[in-house]
């Protein structure tokens, strides 16, 4: 078993494998994608790492849990992910990545739409939930546009979203807003 491919208004999530490994290089070493989440740019090597891991256990396949690379018109822009998480069975990490040039277009939210709808109603997966950084407002806006609602902020300048099958299911509007960031 494979996961799908998933489609949205203008882009098309495919299966991402260990053969796209130069273009999560690419995302990788660019500082404004990387900025909110490691402090700057980070290496193949580094880059390996990572993928191996989410391409590994962090991906159930069966359970339509991994990670897909988007094209639009064919041209990767950035790549999703509904992470397992081996501490919380039938929850869903979401995650997004997109090159800076295809920011503040929408793609972001749409796959994640893309994602929630494979997650809700082609699997049965119960919760997503997503984290990013107080400062990242890119993120927070996606993650608020695609229906997840802030949750709390665990550790300092790290803020938790998340949606349940049901409320999402029913389109239950966001209850809780994250603090401002601070600037």
């Amino acid at each position: 078993m494979s996961l799908p491919v998933l489609r949205a208004p203008r882009l098309v999530l495919s299966p991402a494998s260990k053969g796209d490994l130069d273009f999560f290089t690419a995302l990788n070493s660019d500082p404004a994608v990387m900025a909110h989440i490691s402090g700057g740019a980070t290496g193949r090597s580094q880059t390996e790492r990572e993928w191996h891991r989410r391409l590994g256990e962090r991906s159930v396949v069966d359970a339509g849990l991994g990670y897909w690379i988007g094209t639009v018109d064919e041209e990767p822009v950035g790549w999703w992910g509904l992470g397992h998480t081996a501490s919380a069975p039938g929850t869903g990490e979401l995650g997004f990545r997109l090159m800076p040039a295809h920011w503040r277009k929408g793609l972001a939210t749409e796959g994640a739409h893309a994602l929630l709808r494979h997650a809700f109603v082609d699997r049965e997966v119960g919760r997503v939930w997503a984290g990013t950084s107080t400062a990242n407002l890119g993120s927070r806006r996606t993650l608020a546009a695609a229906g997840l609602s802030c949750t709390g902020e665990p550790f300092p300048g790290v803020l938790t979203y998340e949606v349940r099958a049901r409320a999402w299911r029913d389109r239950l509007t966001p209850t809780r807003s994250c603090p401002a960031a601070s600037t």
